[in-house]
């Protein structure tokens, strides 16, 4: 079944194997020696013996050639057969496809290939670890249902090896959360900056009035433009926000939202505006990325640091609970459904409590407080979801790993923290624990 010659100075090993008189395996491997070719077709020949070894063999030699690109292309395929996937994943996968680990074969991948990405993603594109943890996370789910899913033959030990050197150079990581907030003047510089660019050099983007809504209303980028006027409600003063992020379920998540304060006025100069017969539906009609480019062309020309077109959602939101609204209220807006994940976006000014009515009766007689009837140290059962990357936990922007048990984010249903695994790939294992009630 095997058969050994001298080629050139080394030698080459064939394995051949017949089933019912075909042909079903013809593999073949040059070696520096004799004895090392031997050595391989003898492991080669006993692996091949049963069934199931020669099926992982061939499966291994169909899988030689298969590009990175194709695999990642096969797996968005994959899952948009079952269920759309989120706008953020879906670019991250498109940027790993074209790019030069595309070109890679699956079989081929080294730990230095992921590694070398990463430095350049670095270098060339400032990402940031939080971001590259994302992009090697959703790399990873790839080739791991590969296996299964398809039968191709790939694994993911080069990713896995490739990840604690990333954690050690500090280009993967889970990052810090943002709570920048307009300060100072900005606001009032950023209008002027606006208006000036509206009158004389506005081509796809009136940046004054979404300027301005985004502070007033915290809406998502994507949200603002979205918006449509059949979705308006003006005796109730509230427009439908369609499909609005979750990590669970996007897709029919819609949510009326009321226009507070400012946002309902300018939603109606926009209106106003419109030309006579104009039917262009969305009250924001302009693409999200022309929008960050030119409020990012504003910050760096008025010398603003660090200030991105989402802080402006921390603005919004941080400025609506110093209006005095609740937490719940708040959430209406912002359409978090989790507050816990809303208090990251409480970035409160301490002057503003001056403001709020209950400031009127600090003074004179004291105020009691009220005395808590709640038990400390209560526990609950909750469900986490246990992956290869890390255990999950939301994000703004799609979902996070954490690397502690501790840290993970607990769903009350196994229901719930199923979707969110088989949202992210279904590589992973549903634990049921006791975390404290915050």
């Amino acid at each position: 079944m095997a058969t050994i010659i001298p080629i050139n100075g080394k030698w080459r090993a064939t394995v051949r194997k017949k089933q019912g008189g075909k042909l079903v395996l013809n593999k073949t491997k040059t070696f520096d020696s004799k004895k090392l070719a031997e050595d391989w077709a003898k492991r080669l020949e006993v692996k091949v013996q049963d069934d199931g070894g020669l099926k992982s063999v061939q499966d291994t030699m169909s899988t030689r050639g298969v590009l990175v690109s194709t695999l990642i292309q096969k797996y968005m395929d994959y899952v948009e057969a079952v269920k759309p996937l989120g706008e953020t994943k879906k670019n991250v996968l498109k940027v790993l496809r074209d790019s030069t680990l595309g070109q890679k074969t699956a079989t081929g991948l080294k730990a230095q290939d992921l590694i070398d990405y990463c430095m350049e993603r670095h270098d060339l594109y400032g990402n940031g670890p939080a971001t590259l943890y994302q992009y090697v996370g959703y790399f990873r789910q790839v080739f791991a249902i590969a296996p299964s899913a398809w039968g191709i033959a790939v694994t993911t030990t080069a990713i896995d090896e490739a990840k604690p050197v990333l954690t050690h150079l500090g280009l993967i990581g889970q990052g810090n959360e943002r709570d920048r907030r307009l300060e100072g003047d900005e606001y009032q510089r950023l209008l002027e900056w606006f208006t000036e660019y509206d009158r004389g050099r506005a081509r796809e983007v009136e940046m004054l009035p979404v300027f301005r809504f985004a502070v007033a209303l915290p809406l998502r980028r994507g949200e603002i433009c979205g918006i449509s006027r059949r979705h308006l409600d003006i005796k109730k003063r509230t427009v439908i926000i369609k499909d609005r992020k979750d990590p669970k379920k996007k897709i029919g998540n819609d949510q009326e939202v009321p226009l507070l304060g400012e946002a309902w006025d300018i939603v109606q100069a926009q209106l106003a505006g419109r030309a006579e017969g104009d039917k262009e539906e969305r009250i924001f009609p302009y693409n999200v990325t022309t929008v960050s480019a030119v409020f990012q062309r504003a910050v760096e020309s008025l010398g603003i640091e660090d200030l991105h077109f989402h802080d402006l959602r921390h603005e919004g939101t941080s400025r609506l609970f110093e209006a005095g609204y609740s937490i719940e209220e708040v959430a209406l807006v912002t359409g978090h459904k989790n507050w816990n994940t809303l208090r990251r976006y409480t970035q409160l000014r301490p002057a503003s409590l001056h403001h709020k009515p209950a400031a009127a009766n600090l003074g004179g007689t004291p105020v009691a407080p009220l005395e808590s009837k709640r038990a400390v140290g209560i526990k609950r059962k909750v469900w986490i979801v246990k992956t290869p990357d890390g255990y999950l936990h939301p994000l703004e922007d799609g979902m996070g790993y954490v690397e502690s048990e501790g840290e993970a984010w607990g769903w009350l249903t196994a229901d719930e923290a199923q979707d969110a695994l088989e949202g992210e790939g279904g590589a992973g294992e549903l634990l049921r624990v006791l975390m404290p009630v915050s």
